[in-house]
């Protein structure tokens, strides 16, 4: 009897544990950005202005939207779970910055919480085979 509740103990920990590990990577609202130059993300460009990065309502945390503050344009992309960003601190992403192409590559919540590793889109991919990129940290605000 004893063996059979120690069981239900040991899987009831694991399942709490892994609801926590997995609550951290979670942006819980929105983070707010301003992008001074043009940018990629996934396959798409966007213009310089203000922008705002949401989880997919249905698409638990693989993929993301990022949206102009004024909704349009926006572009959802698939994202990997990234360890906590090294510079830690507060809410920030991180461009990957080539000759002629500026992309999207993590994107941190803040607080020493997991981040996320945006899939690389073609415009990326081609530069990435020629030239190695500079990282371009940029701070957000997290809601």
């Amino acid at each position: 009897m004893k063996s059979g509740i120690g069981k239900l103990v040991v899987i009831a920990l694991s399942v709490v544990t892994f609801e926590l590990c997995t609550s951290q990577a979670q942006i819980m609202n929105q983070i707010d950005f301003k992008a001074s130059q043009p940018f990629t993300v996934a396959n798409t460009t966007l213009a310089a202005g203000s922008y705002v990065i949401r989880p997919v309502s249905g698409a638990g945390q693989t993929v993301l939207e990022v949206s102009s503050a004024s909704g349009k344009p926006s572009v959802m992309v698939d994202v990997n779970s990234a360890p906590p960003d090294a510079q830690g601190g507060g809410s920030h992403l991180i461009f990957n910055k080539y000759k002629n192409v500026l992309a999207l590559s993590e994107v941190f919540p803040g607080g020493g919480n997991t981040g996320y590793q945006l899939l690389q889109g073609h415009p990326e991919q081609m530069a990435a085979k020629t030239e190695q990129p500079t990282k371009q940290t940029v701070a957000s605000t997290s809601k």
